[in-house]
């Protein structure tokens, strides 16, 4: 609450002697911001001049009464503004006609030095308090405006990775496709133009392949995934994620990527999205800029500290020291609303600090802004170990295999690659035709998709671990669908093999050889 004696008083009474005897007493009592007038027509701007906190005013005045000046003074209708009357008439109808005007107290003349103190107290005490509650009102308001933004945007993301999820699962079979076809055009022809032309197809498909994932990445609500993370193919991936957007905008991009970095035992999702937001930002803030726009990405190793240093650096406009201040707050954005929640940089901070790591940023308006991240290389945990992977067995060209997918053409490719080793192949199209064939018996392995129409890939899986219990061993998911939780912990549970849709046929192959391979446990 405000201190008392910071109280801004205007005194409006036409009698010089109580004027000033007013302004003595409260002097006296330690009000200093006070201010006083004789005429009642100079009120109304010395009210504005002044915005005081109490307004003492005698009723009886010539030229303008009290009441008059009351119905002048600009007091908004919701504010507490006491006005405290002065007055020599004590009748009732006076008191009332100055209550119903505005004022919230009297003063009698000839004035009590204690009445008056006592009375201009508990005035300015309602009115602090007043204000006090109005500013507690305002901060609650801002909280739960805040609260519901953060809940609209938790709400957006939600949204967003169901989208992305489902936006995913129809690029990935096409993408199937076209990979796969790409790879036995590769495989089977004897024209080198050919092979380089499929080559370039690959290639372009593999990059949409990882554009999708990264996105993936970005909208995946997960616990962090520790692995093996090659620091250089995170910024190499996430400047390929922008790269377009970064052309097109007259961006020029240098990379200096120091070589042989220490591999990082990291959250790769995490580290990539850090990079993404630090250059999305970089990009965004040279759009507002002129002069020529350019973003340098350095990563080293430093021998002095066993880290790995990482410097980005944009042209853009600076940021100034008081927003340079608050930058890594969560939900402080400069962005137009709409247009950025204030998130990135304070999850930025978290990632990098779960790391073990330091991120700062360096920046002077005008002279462009430089972000500093620093990661220790950590050691692995004892109990994880890593194994080199077997090499696949030869094909043993007997078996029957069921492919199992939706997607006619994605079938249709499985299908081929896994002929040219010898096997035997058929394709169906839903998980109820597939158990009726398996009815027949025969087959020695099944690669079934997971979302699909009539029976789904999980539910295929279960009623065959009831009714052909020898199978659920010899049994391969292939799968766009990278974002359902409960897939996730579903092929956790089951220990199946799980093949990422698009794929490479190669991959595909492998798999089934070691997949045939294994010995039965039963």
């Amino acid at each position: 609450m405000g201190d008392l004696n910071e109280a801004r008083i205007l005194i409006v009474d036409d009698e010089i002697t109580n004027v000033r005897l007013l302004d003595r007493l409260l002097k006296q009592a330690g009000f200093h911001n006070i201010m006083t007038t004789t005429d009642p027509r100079q009120a109304r701007s010395l009210y504005e001049e002044l915005q005081p906190d109490l307004v003492m005013l005698d009723l009886m005045m010539p030229h303008l009464d009290g009441i008059a000046v009351m119905a002048e003074l600009p007091i908004p209708a919701a504010a507490y503004v006491p006005i405290l009357a002065l007055t020599a008439e004590v009748t009732a109808e006076a008191k009332q006609r100055a209550l119903t005007a505005g004022a919230k107290d009297f003063l009698t003349k000839p004035f009590d030095r204690l009445e008056v103190l006592l009375r201009i107290k508990n005035l300015l005490n309602t009115r602090f308090l007043y204000l006090e509650l109005e500013r507690q009102n305002r901060s609650l308001e801002e909280i739960v405006a805040d609260r519901t933004q953060r809940l609209l945007q938790s709400e957006k993301v939600a949204t967003m990775g169901a989208l992305l999820a489902g936006v995913a699962h129809e690029l990935n079979n096409p993408l199937a496709v076209i990979l796969g076809q790409c790879h036995l055009m590769r495989a089977s022809t004897t024209d080198p133009k050919s092979g380089v032309r499929a080559e370039k197809i690959i290639a372009a498909a593999e990059r949409c392949t990882r554009i999708v994932r990264n996105f993936l990445a970005m909208a995946r609500q997960r616990a962090p995934e520790r692995g093996d993370v090659r620091l250089n193919m995170v910024v190499q991936e996430a400047m390929e994620l922008l790269a377009y957007e970064l052309r097109t905008d007259d961006v020029q991009v240098a990379l200096a990527l120091g070589e042989q970095l220490p591999v990082l035992w990291a959250d790769g999702h995490q580290l990539h999205q850090v990079v993404l937001n630090i250059v999305a930002n970089a990009h965004h803030a040279m759009r507002r800029g002129g002069g020529p726009r350019r973003l340098t990405i350095t990563t080293g190793w430093n021998a002095a500290t066993e880290r790995i240093d990482v410097t980005i650096a944009d042209t853009g406009p600076g940021i100034a020291p008081e927003i340079r201040a608050k930058i890594f707050e969560p939900f402080f954005t400069t962005k137009p609303s709409g247009q950025g929640t204030g998130l990135g940089l304070s999850l930025c901070q978290g990632i990098i600090e779960s790391h073990g790591g330091t991120i700062r940023v360096e920046s002077e308006p005008g002279q462009g802004t430089t972000f500093f991240i620093s990661l220790p290389v950590l050691p692995r945990p004892a109990v994880v170990t890593t194994q080199a992977a077997p090499s696949a067995p030869a094909p043993v060209g007997s078996k029957t295999i069921m492919v199992v997918d939706d997607e006619s053409e994605v079938a249709a490719i499985l299908a081929e690659s896994l002929q040219q080793d010898g096997y035997r192949v058929e394709t169906v199209t839903d998980g109820a035709e597939a158990l009726r064939r398996l009815e027949r018996g025969g087959y020695d392995l099944v690669l079934s998709d997971t979302k699909m129409p009539v029976l789904s890939g999980t539910d295929f899986y279960r009623v065959i671990e009831q009714r052909f219990p020898a199978l659920i061993q010899k049994f391969i998911f292939v799968t766009g669908d990278l974002l359902d939780v409960e897939k996730q912990q579903f092929f956790e549970s089951v220990g199946v093999p799980v093949v990422s849709k698009p794929f490479n046929v190669d991959e595909v192959r492998r798999v089934v050889r070691n997949t045939l391979a294994t010995p039965s446990a039963r």
